[in-house]
């Protein structure tokens, strides 16, 4: 007797997205663990992207197209959750343990949810898990560099529990709604993890994918830190690694930190509640007297 495969949905908020969504269905079809049901939410796209997913849609019986007009006003960000809500009101009749939310520009590998899923079961403390992607730089493919308990929105997995505990995404106006469900997740005590044997292709630099070139990209994302409560000390030690790691060099940690400042001069109201700012902000202080080895570090994966 075979071993009950784990069941799972996926929603994709896709605006725009002709130049990529193509290599994402692919890879999605070729996975060893189908989901029951993919919902692709069209979020008001004006290029082709309409007609690319319901030809495959037409294929595919597991595969739904739902078109959702943009409301006037809200930000990108905001926009992107409440077409992943939509996509999930719409699957209130189906039975699944757990909920992928997937980008349209990422390429994933054949075993993506099959060997994420195998993680969860390995770990019955893992609320959220992921990959990690693999960015493009010139000719050459290279890992992107995310603190392991980061969760990338555009690869999230989620155990369906977990999700529903929370409350799910909140739709900020400034992005960042991955950390946010993350931090709160980790509130609640469940565990969140990126585990870097799992690879996938992320076919557009993080924070584009609004228009912003990468340089206003590095700053919205320091802006975007600012907005969720990062600790100031903790944003600076974050900064002053990706001077040294991050393209461009030197200048992406200046971009981000300035971001940051930013928005104390603006003022900005936090996107996260009061108590999960506090808990932030000591889980940060915790990470960074590990990271100068006068604390014992957090949870890992054994």
């Amino acid at each position: 007797m075979t071993a009950e495969r784990p069941t799972y949905v996926i929603v994709t908020p896709a605006f725009n997205e002709a130049a990529y969504i193509e290599r994402t269905i692919q890879s999605v079809v070729r996975q060893t663990i189908r989901p029951v049901r993919w919902v692709i939410v069209d979020d008001g796209s004006t290029d082709p992207t309409a007609q690319i997913v319901q030809r495959y849609a037409r294929q595919y019986d597991w595969m739904r197209y739902l078109r959702r007009e943009r409301v006037p006003g809200q930000t990108y960000y905001a926009s992107n959750v409440y077409a992943i809500q939509e996509g999930l009101q719409s699957l209130t009749e189906v039975d699944y343990a757990y909920l992928a939310i997937l980008d349209a520009d990422i390429e994933l590998c054949p075993d993506y949810y099959e060997a994420v899923l195998g993680r969860f079961k390995r770990y019955p403390e893992l609320g959220i898990a992921t990959g990690t992607y693999l960015e493009r730089e010139g000719d050459a493919l290279v890992e992107a560099r995310i603190d392991r308990r980061s969760t990338p929105k555009a690869i999230q997995v989620f155990r369906r529990a977990c999700y529903e505990q929370i409350g799910g995404y909140i739709p900020f106006k400034n992005g960042g709604e991955d950390s946010g469900v993350e931090v709160v997740s980790r509130m609640h005590g469940w565990q969140t993890w990126s585990f870097r044997d799992i690879q996938v292709v992320h076919h557009r630099p993080v924070g584009t994918g609004d228009g912003h070139s990468l340089l206003r990209a590095r700053f919205q994302l320091g802006f975007r830190d600012y907005c969720l409560g990062t600790h100031p000390a903790f944003m600076t030690f974050k900064c002053a690694k990706r001077c040294v790691w991050e393209r461009p060099y030197f200048v992406s940690g200046l971009l981000r930190l300035a971001g940051f400042w930013h928005g104390y001069l603006r003022r900005e109201a936090r996107q996260l509640p009061a108590e999960a700012v506090k808990f932030l902000r000591r889980e940060q202080l915790g990470r960074l007297l590990a990271s100068l080895r006068l604390r014992e570090p957090g949870w890992s994966p054994n």
